[in-house]
């Protein structure tokens, strides 16, 4: 049994890719991580040898030959490869897909399933498993193979096309399932209310960043008590609200680090430090890096 728990680790495409936007390997790369973790980033197995076991939704599968593997952002999963591995590994950043997609979004599962249908394979994988055929599957390692060409090269025009791919694999692998994706979008249980609630306080969260939040405070403008906005974090994201609070700041400071070039101390303030020294010792803390270190070394070059 899976069980989420605050300490349970949250990995920036900093950790687990050598670009920050779009990554694809194979299994030799790098080791899979075998202790339940999320990450902010997409990830897509694709599974050429089955064996592997995955836990997803609080359950552990193996899953078979010709399978593919959804991973959404900030869900606890963990992965244990067979003895004899051989998959494909698609790692890329929410705004590398769309930059719509906000963080607010991804534990809201009826909404986003509506505003963003490319997203319905990864919110059910583990309710339904994605596996193929013969004829399929190689269908699908076309794509794959397609995404290494293009990336390997990363000629002008190279974001656009591989964004084009993975949307042709995501929307085949829900053309392929539709009949078990339409059960399960007519059998979920209406939350529709927690998830407005959800909805409501992230949404608050992310547009005032740079506030003084606290619980109560944001509790207060919410019109939803404490211990309720407490208790919804933990279901939803299993982190408690300090703990949600910190990973968006650093996310947005990681964000206006590599794609601005604001001074350390105004981009501690748009992001809720009034201490520029307590901001870096927190960032440094849980990126091991200082926020001027962590932009040389990972600010994204042209091409």
């Amino acid at each position: 049994m899976l069980k989420e728990s605050a300490q349970i680790k949250t990995y920036q495409m900093s950790e687990r890719s050598e670009r920050l936007d779009f990554e694809i390997r194979d299994w030799r790369i790098r080791n899979p991580i075998v202790t339940p973790h999320r990450h902010e980033f997409f990830q897509i197995h694709v599974n050429v040898n089955g064996g592997s076991k995955h836990g997803i939704r609080n359950t552990e599968s193996t899953y078979p030959d010709k399978s593919v593997i959804f991973i959404l952002p900030y869900r606890v999963h963990y992965s244990i490869p067979a003895s004899n591995p051989d998959y494909h590994i698609i790692n890329f950043s929410k705004n590398f897909l769309d930059p719509n997609l906000t963080g607010d979004l991804f534990e809201a599962e009826e909404l986003i399933a509506l505003e963003h249908p490319e997203i319905i394979p990864f919110l059910y994988q583990g309710a339904i498993n994605f596996n193929f055929s013969d004829d399929q599957f190689t269908y699908i390692m076309s794509l794959v193979k397609q995404m290494y060409v293009i990336n390997n090269s990363r000629k002008m025009g190279w974001r656009e096309r591989i964004r084009g791919i993975l949307l042709e694999l995501i929307g085949y692998a829900t053309e392929i399932n539709a009949p078990a994706i339409s059960q399960a979008l007519n059998n979920q249980s209406n939350q529709s209310t927690q998830t407005e609630s959800f909805k409501r306080v992230i949404q608050f969260i992310d547009k005032n960043i740079s506030a003084d939040l606290t619980l109560e405070s944001v509790a207060h403008a919410t019109f939803l008590s404490p211990n309720y906005i407490s208790q919804l974090l933990k279901q939803k994201t299993g982190l408690a609200f300090v703990g949600w609070l910190t990973m968006k700041r650093m996310e947005k400071a990681q964000e206006l680090l590599l794609m601005t070039d604001n001074r350390i101390s105004e981009i501690a303030k748009e992001v809720g430090f009034s201490d520029e020294g307590y901001f870096t010792r927190r960032f440094k803390q849980k990126f091991n890096v200082s926020p001027s270190e962590f932009r040389a070394k990972r600010q994204i070059k042209p091409n």
